[in-house]
């Protein structure tokens, strides 16, 4: 047989495939379907799999290898794993100065917006790095996670330059505690047990939706941030919760607010009134 008619076979993902010939084999291999990894076998092997790499004349000659996976520059996939943690800070700190709507209000979805820029440009970042490094094979055919699934891109990249799935825990580990974090932080989301808390997102959202309707706020003015809000009172027997702060409108007026939380029959009811009427 000559190496145009010899019989290759060759595993990805656990599924031997082939028969294929040699010249087929080899432009797999540059295409970078096959990576040097990759199991193959021909009848000269006799009972052994061997790498791809392992293959003579499976590269050119004049061709450096490819570089080990250690060697490999993962700084970008660090920065991708701790952008969870990164957002929740920013979250935190955003709420901090008062920027209420940074989560809910006046532009919808800007917490989710930023948290998937800053996901998928890390994302491309580490995918440029990574094929700048001659190992473009371990991110070939990956564009489609970044944009739809980073986790999925994590493990995939992860585990094609033998870091296995830490990466990926260290990701979702990541997410879990930015997730406690913007909850157990004053002004945190609710997390659905008693009354909502004067400072949280769900309150703050029910008195930017509620304040452009308070009977005398005749120009229908919207609320443009929260600042200053407090407790003034809590009764777990009557089931209400008392709160006041001041809101800057869109007509560049700060103006004092009273906010009434109660529950009855396991429901929640926001009353917004100016303070003082």
């Amino acid at each position: 047989m000559t190496e145009a008619t010899t019989e290759w076979f060759y595993i990805i993902g656990g599924e031997r495939l082939g028969p294929v010939t040699f010249p087929d084999l080899k432009a797999r291999y540059e295409n970078g379907e096959l990576t040097e990894k990759t199991l193959v076998w021909t009848k000269d092997f006799a009972d052994d799999w061997k790498r791809a790499a392992e293959v003579p004349g499976m590269r050119e000659p004049s061709e450096p290898p490819l570089i080990p996976a250690t060697e490999i520059q993962n700084h970008w996939l660090y920065m991708l794993i701790s952008v969870p943690l990164v957002m929740a800070f920013a979250e935190v700190i955003l709420l901090r100065h008062g920027t209420a709507s940074f989560n809910t209000g006046g532009l919808p979805g800007l917490s989710f917006l930023l948290f998937f820029f800053a996901n998928t440009i890390c994302a491309l970042l580490d995918q440029n790095a990574v094929e700048r490094s001659g190992r473009r094979d371990a991110v070939n055919g990956l564009l489609l996670w970044i944009l739809l699934l980073v986790p999925a891109y994590i493990y995939l990249r992860s585990k094609r330059t033998g870091l296995g799935s830490g990466p990926l825990v260290a990701w979702i580990v990541a997410l879990v505690l930015g997730g406690f974090i913007t909850a157990a932080w004053p002004g945190g989301v609710y997390a659905g047990a008693g009354l909502p808390k004067c400072d949280s997102k769900a309150s703050l959202s029910m008195v930017e939706d509620l304040y452009p309707d308070i009977p005398i706020n005749f120009g229908k003015a919207k609320a443009v941030s929260i600042t200053g809000v407090e407790q003034v009172s809590h009764s777990e027997t009557l089931g209400q919760r008392k709160c006041r702060a001041v809101v800057t409108n869109t007509s560049g007026i700060d103006t004092p607010i009273a906010l009434t939380i109660s529950e009855q029959d396991g429901q929640y009811y926001f009353h917004v009134r100016f303070d003082g009427f």
